[in-house]
């Protein structure tokens, strides 16, 4: 057995597992992590949401104006610093329903692994999570398919970030 085909075959079937989770939600992974992102950080701007879904300025806003057409979020007044923006209703429903979707995901992915082994593997994922130091943004945009209040303070993403970005 080869560390790296295991490593890797295990990380592409949970990424084809999640990929069909994403489209069941009627979204594609870009417009799922800018819902995500807006959902935590109510009102962001716009240049805000670019750095972390890393499109270009032109891209973001074609990106968020797709999301807004399908009445998934809206765009506030301009506050001069930017056009804060928003989740809607529907734009958190479709959150909630591709959480529920990859949490199954998560659960059939573990649900042949020994439950013993459970805790210690998402340990070892949690730990190699806070190997690499990240800037804020990067950190924002690793976590831009996570539920954010699920980890809380305890959250290795959070734990790995040596830079605070002023975006």
């Amino acid at each position: 057995m080869h560390t790296g085909n295991v490593v890797v075959a295990w990380v592409t079937t949970a990424q084809d597992r999640l990929q069909g989770a994403v489209r069941a939600a009627d979204l594609d992974l870009r417009e799922l992590a800018a819902l995500t992102l807006i959902a935590e950080h109510e009102g962001c701007s716009l240049e805000w949401l670019r750095v972390r879904v890393a499109l270009t300025q032109s891209g973001t806003v074609r990106l968020v104006d797709r999301l807004a057409a399908r009445s998934l979020l809206r765009r506030g007044h301009s506050t001069g610093r930017g056009v804060p923006l928003h989740l809607t209703g529907e734009g958190a429903a479709r959150l909630t329903q591709w959480r529920e979707a990859r949490d199954a995901v998560v659960e059939e992915l573990l649900a042949g692994m020994p439950y013993t082994l459970r805790g210690p593997v998402v340990d070892a994922m949690a730990a190699a999570l806070l190997v690499s130091s990240r800037r804020r943004a990067e950190a924002d945009a690793t976590c831009r398919s996570c539920s954010w209040a699920a980890c809380g303070d305890d959250c290795p993403v959070d734990g790995s970030v040596a830079v605070e970005d002023e975006t």
